[in-house]
């Protein structure tokens, strides 16, 4: 836990996850030490140093990683973009164009579904680690992701919590397809400010409303619901009255995060 708060701390002084991340305990101290003494140190680069414009080549060096199932490789790629950017860019500049560029592959019959799902692991376990380092420890708002019963697509509310916790807002990540009950106990124990679901659809979309419906019933009056996703537009339908915010894409979410007061 320690470790955590130092490196939180590091990357809210400018410094790369990615590089601070690598380091040992002893270097981290010594690289907290050196700061405490003389101020912003030059030992590292910052994110303001170098080319932060992740090419269209070294999305292309992740993919051949993933072909040839290279892990490693893959995640040292993903890992050195993530050092000269920001939680947004990494978001727009390697997250989303990544995953379009893994779903293109498979729909063309180039990726197994082996490779789609090493793909998917990868940029899940990098945004899942940058939001553990990005999220406050008091923020002024909290927002709580996940899906409901039927959907497991999880890229999406992922990808959404990264935004959220880089732009200073607390994160509550309960992952994907959750049943609409467990939402309720959550959100009526947790008491998020926000609910954020992820419909993205299914072959099972009359009983994932169903689920929504339940949601938008049930959760406390006090806690703003909103929909993001493909078949959002079809949810809210399903609201019954309820009022809840429309995300038809990331642009519109990262309004309603700026609304809340996040820094993007």
């Amino acid at each position: 836990m320690r470790r955590l708060v130092v490196l939180r701390e590091l990357v809210a002084q400018g410094y790369a996850i990615g590089q601070v991340a690598r380091l040992n305990d002893r270097q981290l101290r010594s690289l907290t030490e050196r700061q405490l003494d003389a101020g912003r140190v030059s030992a590292l680069p910052s994110k303001s140093r170098g080319d932060a414009r992740p090419r269209f080549e070294q999305i292309q060096i992740v993919l051949q990683s993933v072909l040839r199932f290279d892990y490693a490789a893959a995640d040292r790629e993903l890992g050195r973009l993530a050092t000269v950017l920001s939680a947004r860019d990494v978001i727009h500049r390697v997250a989303l164009p990544l995953m379009r560029a893994v779903g293109e592959q498979w729909h063309a019959g180039k990726m197994s579904i082996a490779q789609e799902h090493l793909a998917s692991a990868l940029v899940r376990n990098l945004l899942g680690g940058l939001i553990r380092l990005y999220s406050p420890e008091q923020p002024p708002v909290r927002l709580m992701f996940t899906t409901p019963a039927g959907e497991e697509h999880e890229f999406g509310i992922l990808a959404a919590a990264m935004l959220a916790a880089g732009g200073g807002l607390g994160v509550i990540y309960l992952g994907p397809n959750l049943p609409a009950n467990e939402i309720i106990v959550a959100a009526r124990r947790a008491e998020p400010d926000v609910l954020v679901l992820g419909i993205a659809g299914s072959d099972a979309m009359p009983k994932l409303l169903a689920e929504v419906r339940e949601v938008a019933h049930k959760l406390p009056t006090r806690v703003e619901l909103w929909l993001g996703g493909k078949e959002a537009a079809r949810a809210q339908a399903e609201a019954g009255g309820r009022p809840a915010v429309l995300l038809p894409n990331f642009a519109a979410l990262e309004l309603q995060l700026r609304r809340l007061g996040a820094t993007l």
